[in-house]
């Protein structure tokens, strides 16, 4: 069962790495591999970020953190001191996971740091961050740092191809290490700590090792995704990286998606993504906002377990919705470009799987996915 699940996720990797080539057999530009790169930054990010609040119940808004140190290590170490690359984007991820390490060690150790108290506590890293960054000249400084002259090894294409590639090994590798870990003995002790800590602990679940390497290993995975969206992001800015857009955007993914299960953080990326990228693309983003607002309120008041399930649960429906949907706009033409009909039909087919199997009576409740 196990050499499966490596092969899979082996051709998934492999099968990521020539879509561009498809893309461009298809007669696609560039704007799909911006595209494809957004989409699997997010996914990479909110699988990070549901590893912790998801997986061990430990709900942070400490995200812009992780993402930031690495963005700014890779950033600091490669434009300010010649580091290569690749040794400044693994330092990116080294560095978020030392930070996480040190505020683990801190918290979990003080048990009454639990709830809103920790989520406030990772909020106030970032905090603490983007003032050091701001204030210590040779990190920023208020100036921002300059990545432009920065690219990946050849092999890996050219410049937008390998952004992309690049960022698909990472949301791969965020994906697989997600699901490997829910069905193992680790993910299981994760749960225990997640529904009830203290029983967990007394049926003999090391709660603070395993706290300790969730937490660490999903800062990793957050920074290594920020190290390599500095490239993206071409100059580097304390305001631009230490937002609340990261923090924010990743917790309504994951929410949307569904927090007890490693695909939840994929549906919810995919949904939101497309939604705001589609929003700027037909000049409405101060609509983003809005959308995003009403969307939490609806999420958090109506689909707690998220929509995965749901979507499973009415898999056959909701793949004939989504077919349908995207035949009958390929064929008029209405919507334009292939990704604005994809987002359609996609979002016909969640609204298939919310709606009650009859008039008046309510939805099905979604079986558990292992």
């Amino acid at each position: 069962m196990r050499s499966r699940f490596y092969l899979v996720w082996a051709g998934v990797a492999v099968a990521s790495w020539f879509i561009p080539q498809l893309v461009e057999a298809l007669g696609g530009g560039i704007f799909y591999l911006v595209f494809l790169y957004g989409l699997l930054f997010w996914v990479a990010q909110a699988t990070s970020w549901n590893m912790l609040s998801g997986f061990a119940g430990y709900f942070s808004f400490g995200q812009g953190a992780f993402f930031g140190a690495g963005v700014y290590t890779t950033a600091v170490l490669s434009a300010r001191l010649g580091w290569p690359l690749l040794a400044a984007m693994a330092a990116g991820a080294v560095t978020a996971a030392a930070i996480a390490a040190f505020m683990g060690v801190v918290v979990f150790r003080l048990r009454i740091l639990k709830g809103e108290i920790f989520a406030l506590v990772t909020l106030a890293v970032a905090f603490v961050l983007a003032s050091v960054a701001r204030l210590v000249k040779f990190i920023d400084g208020g100036q921002g740092v300059s990545v432009t002259s920065l690219r990946l090894p050849e092999f890996f294409g050219d410049f937008s191809t390998s952004v992309y590639r690049a960022g698909a090994l990472v949301a791969v590798l965020a994906v697989g290490l997600a699901a490997w870990i829910q069905r193992s003995r680790f993910g299981l002790g994760l749960s225990g700590i997640r529904d009830d800590e203290e029983v967990a602990e007394g049926l003999g679940v090391p709660t603070f090792r395993y706290k300790m390497i969730i937490l660490t290993l999903s800062s990793a995975l957050s920074g290594l995704s920020g190290a390599l969206h500095a490239l993206q992001i071409g100059y580097v800015t304390v305001d631009d990286v230490f937002n609340i857009r990261v923090p924010l955007f990743v917790i309504l993914m994951s929410i949307l998606g569904g927090t007890r299960h490693w695909m939840g953080p994929v549906v919810g990326a995919a949904v939101i993504h497309t939604l705001t990228d589609r929003l700027s693309a037909f000049g409405a983003e101060n609509m983003n906002q809005i959308f995003l607002g009403l969307l939490l309120v609806v999420v958090v008041a109506a689909l707690r377990e998220g929509v995965y399930r749901r979507l499973v649960a009415r898999r056959w429906v909701v793949l004939a919705t989504f077919v349908a949907t995207l035949a009958l706009l390929a064929v008029t033409g209405w919507g334009g470009r292939l990704i604005t009909q994809a987002g359609i039909a996609f979002g016909m087919a969640i609204l298939v799987s919310l709606l009650p199997a009859r008039l008046g009576s309510p939805a099905p409740a979604p079986r558990e996915v292992t």
